[in-house]
């Protein structure tokens, strides 16, 4: 699985992207459970639509969708937790403590001139200034929140294009206050305004 962050990948001394074994197994076991369902359907297809045949009511003009409709949806299943599995399990993880990267990740649309911004604010750790984040539907640049709570520190990497060949600004490091008022920020703090003041920590490049 290829990197997702040039700004990480850039530095292997530092990260690592590698697969996470929980999420990795549980989806594994549910892919398998959901292979079972659908072996079990295909054996007992006949006798599916035997019993739907019997439905009455409201219910009877779904006799004929029922044992198809359990193949897809075993299928579907199946399919997507094998590829989370196999291609949505891995995680950056800083290769000198180990500790797992938790995520938040923004789009924003615009050129090089706002990427400039976006990481110029990022980059004096006062929410009272990169807040609130941009984030639309659609955009070429990409802004991702790293956590690692254990080291108490931050990541913020803001890039243009996609993957590890992708356009990059410097990696932003947050710690001490910066940290802490990144990690007291609740999922709907990002697409606001800042109540309080903010603080500015002067040691943030990492």
């Amino acid at each position: 699985m290829r990197p997702d962050d040039a700004t990480l990948a850039a530095r292997p001394q530092l990260f690592r992207y590698s697969r996470a074994t929980a999420p990795t197994v549980v989806f594994a076991i549910l892919a398998l459970l959901a292979l079972i369902g659908l072996v079990l359907v295909l054996a007992n297809f006949e006798s599916i639509r035997d019993d739907a045949s019997e439905m009455t009511g409201r219910r009877s003009g779904l006799r004929s969708i029922v044992a198809p409709a359990l193949v897809v949806i075993a299928a579907f299943f199946a399919v997507a937790f094998a590829w989370v599995a196999v291609a949505g399990s891995h995680r950056w993880h800083r290769v000198e403590t180990g500790t797992r990267l938790t995520a938040r990740h923004f789009l924003v649309s615009g050129g090089s001139d706002v990427a400039d911004v976006v990481h110029a604010n990022f980059a004096t750790g006062d929410p009272a200034r990169y807040l609130p984040v941009p984030n639309h539907k659609k955009g070429g640049i990409r802004v991702a929140v790293y956590r690692a709570d254990a080291d108490r520190l931050a990541f913020v990497t803001v890039q243009m294009g996609k993957g590890a060949d992708a356009a990059a600004w410097p990696l932003i490091t947050m710690r001490d206050r910066a940290f802490v008022d990144l990690k007291r920020l609740s999922p709907e703090d990002f697409s606001r305004r800042p109540s309080g003041a903010g603080s500015v920590d002067p040691n943030l490049f990492g």
